[in-house]
């Protein structure tokens, strides 16, 4: 049986270990590509315009594999902690995807409500009749995926590195095709990036001061990175997908809260326009901008 996983959204948190769980359970894994001009344009051929650039880039993905598995595995993501859900596009795109793929190819979607083991043994129930095999494939995956992980402050730059947080969903930013070029032109300037992926979970999933009144689940990951990074780095670049609402809003409090503390912060709003010439110009304005500001604040300082 051959499943495919569409190499977009949650597959750039939890995709290694889907692909090791579904192994386990002697399932041929088919991934989609890298993102790339064919995919987008095959997903923007389907889906409203007024939907988020990730969407418009899963829609793709999920053609690309119509023709190539039996069936497609696809989680929906609901809510994971705390009642924290996801933006309601991200939840909707799974019954898009219904619509996309007919009667030909099946579609392997449980719900993550809270429980993220529980939605994945029902999902393996699916492709493997066997649950003593579906529960010793999922326990085999998770503690690979435990051994390869581990969020620790280790990760942080050494003090006097010239470094820019760049603050993003991971979908967006470990997608070559969207943030690529981005990350390439702070790191040929000499600027370490540094992103919420590198963070502890400690961090991430604190639910106190402002954070507790976010009630998006990735939304809060992004301001809890945003807060603790703060006074740490040297500036921050928050990208943002056009028509993003739950990151549009969160954004100006972070931007509101850098402009307080006299800590640069560039926004990237992006979408299927936006040229990778424009945002190389625009990001290297912004290091020229960092570059000032360390000369003017300790003068030329090791590290500046």
């Amino acid at each position: 049986m051959k499943v495919g996983i569409p190499r977009a959204l949650l597959y750039y948190r939890y995709g290694s270990l889907w692909e090791n769980y579904l192994r386990n359970l002697g399932v041929e894994v088919v991934l989609s590509p890298k993102t790339d001009e064919v995919i987008l344009e095959q997903g923007l051929k389907c889906v409203s315009g007024e939907v988020c650039l990730p969407i418009k880039i899963v829609a793709g993905h999920l053609l690309y594999l119509k023709e190539r598995v039996d069936a497609i595995f696809f989680p929906r993501l609901d809510w994971l902690y705390d009642g924290l859900y996801a933006c309601p596009k991200m939840i909707g795109i799974v019954d898009v995807a219904r619509m996309l793929l007919g009667e030909k190819v099946r579609l392997i979607a449980p719900s993550i409500k809270g429980n993220f083991t529980r939605a994945h043994l029902t999902a393996g129930l699916a492709v493997c009749a066997n649950p003593v095999r579906v529960w010793q494939g999922w326990r085999r995956a998770v503690r690979s995926e435990r051994g390869k992980r581990g969020r620790n402050e280790d990760n942080l730059p050494a003090a006097g590195r010239r470094t820019v947080a760049l603050i993003g969903h991971f979908y967006n930013l470990n997608d070559e095709f969207i943030a690529g070029a981005i990350i390439r032109t702070f790191r040929q300037n000499g600027y370490e990036v540094i992103t919420k992926e590198s963070l502890p979970g400690r961090v991430l999933l604190n639910r106190s001061g402002f954070a507790h009144n976010i009630r998006w689940v990735y939304e809060r990951e992004l301001y809890n990175a945003f807060e603790y990074l703060l006074g740490r780095v040297d500036g921050f670049c928050m990208v943002v997908s056009m028509g993003c609402g739950p990151d549009s809003l969160v954004a100006e409090f972070m931007r509101s809260r850098a402009q307080r503390q006299g800590v640069p912060f560039l926004l990237l709003v992006i979408d299927e326009h936006t040229g990778i010439a424009g945002l190389v110009t625009r990001v290297e304005a912004f290091v020229e901008l960092l570059n000032r500001r360390c000369l003017s604040r300790s003068g030329v300082a090791a590290g500046c």
